[in-house]
């Protein structure tokens, strides 16, 4: 990261105070993206999945690979290392719960 990008990321945005703050040289970016299922798609792709005899595998690899979902919204975050660790729902919790999902 660049000093203008870090310029962008000096406050936190939950809590409002300095990155640096607590006297740890850390923070973290988040990017929170909410998506809306496109359902005509999805039904597509199970018409196909039916017409196969039920089996996905087949129709996922004969389908059109087409988007079944589009980004409603996306949301970049500044969190200070504080913030990261005491709040409600810690994004240093979920960065762990995203290793442990891949």
């Amino acid at each position: 990261m660049k000093e203008s990008e870090l310029r962008n990321h000096a406050i936190c945005s939950l809590c409002g105070n300095k990155i640096g703050t607590t006297g740890l040289p850390l923070f973290w970016t988040v990017n929170i993206k909410r998506h809306g299922i496109l359902m005509d798609a999805v039904q597509r792709q199970s018409g196909l999945t039916a017409m196969l005899g039920g089996n996905a595998a087949i129709a996922s690899a004969m389908g059109a690979d087409e988007e079944m979902t589009q980004e409603l919204d996306s949301v970049d975050l500044t969190v200070c290392e504080k913030c990261a660790v005491d709040m409600d729902l810690p994004v240093a919790a979920l960065a762990e719960r995203g290793a442990e999902d891949e």
